[in-house]
C-alpha cells in the first residue's frame, strides 16, 4: 500500500544486527518502536530474534496488533526455531506469521469487529485482549483443523509434513484458551481454588485432542497458573479409555519435563532474575516456588523431584545475588552517594526501592537461605541510619525508610528513643 513505510534493506538489517547485541536498553527499546512501525513480520524475526532473551527480560509493552492477539495464548510456548524439535510442546516463532495470515483469512466478518477492538490498544489492554480473544480464539482454532498448510509455508524452514501436527496442537489450545486466560488472571489476583466450571471446559473433549496439545495446555497451566497444577491429575484421568488415560498421562508429564527444562536453562529464570527489574522479580519468584512445591507435594511426578533441588538452587543464588545489586543500586550506593539532603522525587524512589526490594525478599525467602536476606536488610537499615546522621536524611524520611525496610516496631523503637534522646 502506498502509505507504509518504506522497509529496510536486507543489507541494512544484516549491518544492524551485531550492533543491537552490544546494544543498552534504551537503544533496544528505539529500535523495537521502529521495528513496529514497520508491521512486517519478516523484518520483525530478522532483527529481533536475536534479541529474544533480552526482550523476554525488558518486557517492552508492543502494539496489539492481529498476529500477537492471536498467539498471546502460546507467548509463553514460542520459541526460535534452533529450540524447536518435532513433538515439543512449543511452537516455532517463523510459522506464527503465516498461520495467522491463514486464520486472519478465513474470518470473513469477524475480521473488522477484531481490528476495531484491537485498534490503537497495546500488549497490557486485559479488557480488549479478552473481549478480542473470546471472539477470534474459537474460530482461529476451527480454521487450523480445517485449513490447508499456508501457501508460503516453505519459508518457515519446516517440512510441509509438521504443518498438520502443529496446527491441531495450537488449536487444542485455542480451544480453551479463554479458560486458561482465566485461570491466569485469577493466579495474578491470588486465588488459590480453581473454577470448576472453567475446569469443565477444559476437561471437555480433552481426550480427542492430540497428546502434544495436550502436553502444551499442560506446560501452560504450570506457566500461568501453578497453584491449579492439580488440576493435571484430572487431565490425565479424564481418558475413556485405559489407552487415553495413559496418553493423557504421558501428555502431563512431558508438559511438566518441558517446563523444568526451561527453568534448567542459561536463559531461563535465572537469567530473568538477573535482568528484571525489582518491580517484576516479587510476581516471577512467587510463581516459580509455587509450581516446584506444588510438584513437590504431587506423588504423580516423582520422577521430577531430583531435577528440582537444583533448579532451587539456581533459583536461590540468583535471587540473593539480584537482591543485593538491587539494595547497592537502588538503596545504599544512592543514599552514599547523595551530595545534599534527599529531596521530595529523591525520597519517593528510594521508598520505591525498598518495597520492590521487600515484596521481592518475602517472595525469594521461599526459594533458600532466608538468613542472607535479614542481614542485607539489616545493612540497608544502618544506611540509611549513617545518611540519616550525615543529614541526608529528615527524621520523618528515616522513619519512613526504617518501617518499610524493617517493620512498623523498628520505626517506632527508632522514634521513641529520638524522643527520649530530646
Amino acid at each position: 500500500m502506498g502509505n507504509d513505510p518504506p522497509k529496510p534493506p536486507r543489507h541494512d538489517l544484516h549491518d544492524l544486527r551485531p550492533g543491537l547485541l552490544e546494544a543498552d536498553d534504551s537503544k533496544i527499546r528505539r529500535v523495537l518502536a521502529v521495528v513496529d512501525g514497520v508491521a512486517d513480520p519478516t523484518i520483525n524475526q530478522a532483527l529481533l530474534d536475536p534479541l529474544r532473551p533480552r526482550l523476554a527480560t525488558l518486557r517492552p509493552v508492543r502494539p496489539l496488533r492481529f498476529t500477537r492477539l492471536l498467539f498471546i495464548p502460546l507467548d509463553p510456548l514460542t520459541v526460535p526455531m534452533r529450540d524447536w524439535r518435532a513433538g515439543d510442546p512449543t511452537v516455532p516463532r517463523p510459522v506464527l506469521a503465516p498461520i495467522a495470515k491463514t486464520v486472519q483469512a478465513r474470518l470473513g466478518s469477524l475480521a473488522p469487529v477484531i481490528d476495531k477492538i484491537i485498534a490503537g490498544r497495546r500488549a497490557d489492554a486485559k479488557e480488549a485482549i479478552t473481549q478480542a480473544g473470546e471472539i477470534l480464539w474459537p474460530h482461529a482454532a476451527e480454521s487450523l483443523v480445517s485449513a490447508p498448510p499456508p501457501a508460503d509455508w516453505q519459508e518457515t524452514g519446516l517440512p510441509l509434513t509438521a504443518y498438520k501436527p502443529l496446527a491441531e496442537s495450537i488449536a487444542a489450545v485455542f480451544r480453551r484458551a479463554m479458560q486458561l486466560r482465566s485461570l491466569a488472571l485469577d493466579e495474578e489476583q491470588g486465588a488459590l481454588a480453581v473454577d470448576d466450571d472453567v475446569v469443565a471446559d477444559i476437561l471437555a473433549n480433552i481426550a480427542n485432542e492430540p497428546e502434544t496439545g495436550c502436553a502444551m495446555i499442560a506446560r501452560l497451566i504450570l506457566v500461568r497458573s501453578p497453584h491449579a497444577l492439580r488440576l493435571l491429575g484430572r487431565i490425565a484421568g479424564a481418558g475413556r479409555t485405559l489407552d487415553e488415560r495413559v496418553v493423557l498421562r504421558r501428555a502431563m508429564d512431558r508438559g511438566v519435563a518441558a517446563e523444568l527444562t526451561n527453568l534448567e536453562r542459561d536463559t531461563g529464570v535465572a537469567h530473568e532474575i538477573g535482568h528484571a527489574t525489582l518491580a517484576e522479580l516479587g510476581g516471577e519468584v512467587r510463581r516459580v516456588t509455587t509450581l516446584l512445591a506444588e510438584i513437590e507435594a504431587d506423588a504423580a511426578f516423582a520422577g521430577h523431584w531430583p531435577r528440582l533441588k537444583p533448579i532451587r538452587h539456581r533459583l536461590d543464588e540468583a535471587c540473593r545475588t539480584r537482591f543485593a545489586r538491587g539494595l547497592h543500586e537502588g538503596l545504599v550506593g544512592s543514599l552514599a552517594a547523595a551530595s545534599g539532603p534527599v529531596q521530595g522525587a529523591a525520597q519517593t524512589a528510594l521508598e520505591s526501592c525498598a518495597r520492590d526490594l521487600r515484596k521481592f525478599e518475602m517472595a525469594a525467602r521461599k526459594a533458600g537461605d532466608s538468613n542472607s536476606y535479614d542481614r542485607l536488610l539489616a545493612r540497608a537499615s544502618d544506611a540509611v541510619l549513617t545518611a540519616a546522621a550525615a543529614g541526608t536524611l529528615t527524621p520523618m524520611r528515616t522513619y519512613r525508610l526504617i518501617e518499610i525496610l524493617a517493620g512498623p516496631e523498628a520505626a517506632e523503637a527508632l522514634y521513641m528513643q529520638a524522643v527520649g534522646g530530646a
